[in-house]
């Protein structure tokens, strides 16, 4: 690679806005004449805003939310670039090293100063956390459309990083907003002249504002992440290679630990993610995945700072401190590859107040991560996906939940057979899996043709043991997909796989007709419910359009005795087995699945996004089980 797109310094200009009704992005200067330009990414509908600043290590600067109609700013020191010592806050990245890099044996001055590493029997410096932090990043693209907005920043390797780093690379950010989302995702490619595998970890050093609301008590916030263990350090903040179990996984009090020196978090069994809340009202969830692993131990989460300093950073990584010596929590990248890392950061509110549209409708539990996949016991309780949390969670009472399965793979979509035994499709997992009565796991499908499937969405049993499933490919497996399409699936009791088809756009919620001889399949991204037609050996034919035009994106769906459809959109749209619209019920969250549930089958439960909700309904639910 040559540094030719390289810029030592990237001048102010002033480029045109790109905007659509909801998502739009502009030029700003980050704090007035002077200061360096930010790119804005907005979500006028959710009230989110991320600045981006490409001229200063491609950072994200300032993260917003709106709150009762007042904006937050969420970031620590947002779009301060005024000279000055002490921690300077944001959110820019780690690369190619996180932590200090010292050579094995050796007494560091400090916890953080520039150190050295080999390669090929070569020494190199290495600043703390690498350099692509300090370094003018360009921008390459930007756009903003009906989905989102986002911008893409990219660094090269040039003349500045090649004393330090004797590696030809690309690395691309890609930053979008959509849903009221931002998504980070970072693409590290090593260039085909490469003699050696390049080696790197990374890490974000993201830091918020605590409180997050003005006129909360910073002590009172809580922190949660499903940590196993904490790597210890010596009194040199050098990892001193012992450990000890640690987990956040309940909630805990940010004034009831001390996180002042940076703990390492490592040991997690499914997709890591940090959770800050504020008791009045602003959630914020992290969560990262990365295109492939390496062996533990593995620092996921750095986290550090406290009520005491007015901050917080549960910063991601990938790696552990001083890995460019130890050889341990790299990544070895060979001439040729690409590896991508992606950071998700989710902010939401309270939910909306019930209002006289949710008439009737009431909140059974709340303040999950992003609830799905409900399905109801005849033991006289719910089942229900926390996916967000990778687990599957049984309801025993108001605003009471225990955990059914831990580490679900992040499940998503639930069913149950005549046998009692519970059947998830696992997005992270990318398959369809059955508990069994003993706790114990059987794999239902996993592969098509000798490739992996997607990441599975939704499943249904009928009462004869046939099995149907959707897998579309979600943007949280960061793995290539193999397939090539979306697909929705049969499996026999004997265990043969089939494919209904491959041509969906987004195949998602999966139900059957009461008698069995029909499947719907909500296509989420077209808006429609696909119907076909069974046999008595569960093989689908006729394929047809049953509804299209839904108001909102299809989701989860169900199938009343007397055949009236259930689905989850807007909010629960009802029609009739003729496809005739009945009326929709509306909910304070969006839903995504619905189950009938109680002992006359007439209450409808609901899950969306992080509440579970239920509703009486005139008409009597059916089970296949």
């Amino acid at each position: 690679m040559n540094a030719k797109r390289f810029l030592v310094a990237i001048a102010f200009t002033t480029l045109p806005a790109i905007a659509q009704s909801r998502y739009s992005v502009s030029d700003e200067s980050a704090a007035g004449p002077g200061s360096p330009r930010v790119v804005v990414l907005r979500d006028n509908v959710a009230g989110v805003e991320a600045a981006v600043t490409p001229s200063e290590g491609g950072e994200l600067s300032s993260y917003r939310v709106k709150l009762r109609g007042q904006w937050i700013e969420l970031l620590y020191h947002a779009r301060d670039y005024s000279p000055g010592p002490g921690f300077k806050g944001k959110a820019p990245l780690l690369w190619p090293a996180v932590g200090a890099q010292y050579p094995v044996g050796t007494i560091p001055e400090t916890s953080c100063g520039e150190g050295t590493y080999q390669v090929a029997g070569k020494n190199y410096s290495m600043p703390c956390h690498g350099f692509a932090r300090s370094l003018p990043w360009s921008e390459v693209k930007r756009s903003a459309d009906n989905s989102g907005a986002r911008v893409i920043v990219e660094l090269r390797d040039s003349a500045r990083t090649q004393p330090l780093y004797p590696f030809a690379f690309l690395l691309d950010a890609s930053y979008e907003l959509s849903g009221g989302h931002l998504t980070i995702n970072y693409t590290v490619a090593s260039d085909r002249s490469n003699a050696e595998p390049m080696i790197f970890s990374i890490g974000n050093h993201i830091a918020f504002n605590i409180p997050f609301v003005k006129g909360t008590n910073p002590a009172e916030m809580t922190f949660e992440t499903p940590s196993t263990i904490q790597l210890l350090r010596n009194s040199r903040g050098v990892l001193s290679g012992e450990q000890k179990p640690r987990s956040f996984d309940t909630p805990t009090r940010l004034g009831d630990f001390d996180a002042l020196a940076a703990m390492p978090l490592a040991g997690y069994r499914s997709q890591p993610y940090a959770r800050l809340v504020d008791p009045q009202g602003i959630s914020l969830r992290i969560t990262q995945q990365a295109s492939s692993t390496v062996a533990e131990p593995l620092v996921r989460f750095n986290i550090f700072g406290g009520p005491k300093v007015g901050y917080f950073s549960p910063e991601p990584w990938f790696g552990i401190q001083n890995s460019l010596n130890l050889g341990r929590g790299l990544v070895k990248l060979a001439a040729g590859d690409a590896w991508k890392w992606r950071i998700e950061l989710q902010a939401d509110g309270p939910p909306p107040a019930f209002s006289a549209g949710f008439s009737g409708v009431e909140k059974v539990a709340g303040d999950f991560g992003f609830v799905e996949g409900p399905v109801w016991s005849k033991q006289g309780f719910l089942i229900f996906s926390d996916i967000y949390n990778s687990r599957i969670m049984k309801s025993i009472g108001a605003n009471r939940a225990e955990i059914y399965r831990n580490y679900s793979n992040s499940a998503n979509g639930n069913s149950m057979d005549v046998q009692g035994r519970l059947y998830s499709a696992e997005r992270d997992g990318r398959r369809v899996a059955r508990m069994d009565k003993d706790g114990g796991l059987t794999v239902i499908a996993a592969e098509w043709k000798g490739k992996r499937l997607n990441s599975p969405n939704d499943v249904v049993v009928r009462r004869d043991g046939q099995i149907y499933f959707s897998d579309p490919a979600s943007k949280a497996v960061l793995e290539p997909q193999e397939l090539g399409f979306n697909g929705l699936y049969h499996v026999t009791p004997s265990g043969k796989l089939s494919l209904i088809t491959g041509k969906m756009a987004r195949p998602n919620g999966v139900a059957l007709t009461p008698d069995g001889r029909t499947l719907y399949v909500a296509d989420s991204e077209e808006k429609k419910i696909l119907a076909y037609d069974l046999d008595g050996d569960g093989n689908a034919s006729r394929e047809r359009v049953f509804i299209s035009g839904v108001d909102g994106s299809p989701d989860g769906l169900r199938v009343a005795a007397n055949g009236n459809l259930y689905i989850s959109c807007r909010g629960i749209c009802v029609y009739t087995a003729s496809g005739k619209f009945v009326r929709m019920i509306e909910f304070p969250e969006t839903p995504a699945n619905c189950a009938f549930g109680d002992a006359d089958l007439r209450t409808l439960y609901v899950t969306a996004r992080t509440s579970i909700y239920r509703v009486r309904i005139p008409d009597e639910g059916s089970l296949q089980y």
